[in-house]
């Protein structure tokens, strides 16, 4: 499960996400940095979502989406001790409530189902051997 949040995530932020309304509509902005909160699956309609987990004594797993398209997302692994940056970027866009991450020349839709001022929850639907698997990321603003 947390290879599959790892592999959306990096799609997520190496492509298209959200680009914010115009001010007019009040609608909170997407862009800014987003830490990992929660990551789950849906089955049946029914959400199964855990907490994140962050590498403990390191910095916490994020993504920012930039205003002009551009997105960057983090993680932090242990080597022995010492706390290891690993770093990816790409382009994200927006369209209504679906968001496109494209990262080496892949593009992975997202369907954004909250974004408030706190909170950005996505939800990926992949194909995995015929059978349509939902996963589910919650980002929190830090």
């Amino acid at each position: 499960m947390k290879k599959l949040v790892i592999l959306f995530l990096s799609v997520l932020t190496s492509g298209a996400l959200l680009t914010s309304c115009s001010d007019d509509d009040e609608v909170p902005s997407i862009t800014g940095k987003w830490e990992f909160y929660q990551e789950g699956i849906s089955l049946g309609g029914v959400e199964q979502l855990e907490l994140y987990e962050h590498t403990p004594g390191c910095e916490k797993d994020f993504v920012e989406l930039f205003s002009g398209g551009n997105y960057e997302d983090v993680f932090y692994f242990k080597e022995g001790e010492v706390c290891v940056e690993d770093s990816s970027t790409g382009t994200w866009s927006r369209s209504g409530n679906s968001l496109t991450i494209t990262s080496d020349g892949e593009s992975n839709t997202a369907t954004i189902v909250t974004l408030n001022d706190t909170t950005l929850k996505v939800l990926i639907t992949e194909d995995l051997g015929g059978v349509p698997i939902t996963a589910i990321v919650v980002f929190k603003r830090p």
